[in-house]
Order: C-alpha cells, then sequence, then structure tokens
C-alpha cells in the first residue's frame, strides 16, 4: 500500500510541475515584457484550453483558474505522501 502512495505521490507532484508551467505561461501571455519562449508557453496554454471548451474564459479568468488548480494538485501530493 506504501508503494502505491508513492506512486501516486510522484505522479501527482509531475501533474502539478506541469500545470505550473502552463500557469506561468498563462500569466506571462498577459503582458508583453515577459520572455519570448514564455510566452510560447502562453500560446500551447490556450491551444490546449480551447481543446478543452475553456477558450471562450478570458486569458486571466484562466490563468487564475490554473493557479487554482495547482495549488489543489500539490496540496493533494502533500495529502497522500506516505508518512513514517
Amino acid at each position: 500500500m506504501r508503494a502505491v502512495a508513492w506512486l501516486l505521490t510522484a505522479v501527482l507532484i509531475a501533474l502539478a510541475l506541469g500545470l505550473a508551467v502552463l500557469t506561468l505561461g498563462a500569466f506571462a501571455s498577459l503582458g508583453s515584457g515577459a520572455p519570448l519562449w514564455l510566452r510560447s508557453v502562453g500560446s500551447l496554454e490556450h491551444a490546449l484550453s480551447g481543446q478543452f471548451g475553456l477558450g471562450t474564459l478570458t486569458h486571466f479568468a484562466r490563468a487564475v483558474g490554473l493557479a487554482v488548480l495547482t495549488s489543489a494538485l500539490a496540496g493533494l501530493a502533500a495529502y497522500v505522501k506516505p508518512r513514517a
């Protein structure tokens, strides 16, 4: 059971890190002062959110939603992590 908890923790952390990169890209695409590579990640996030049917939301609403989802996944990963 402990191995399953560690595996679930690793998967949740990987998902949280991936969403964190997309969240940074979403916030970077809000302004023009961000580096090009980070705005490119924001374009990727925009394309992915369009495929999930979230393209009608504003850029800021999607960025905040991603931040909340990323925080929830990181918290869930910390909660599931096996303790000694």
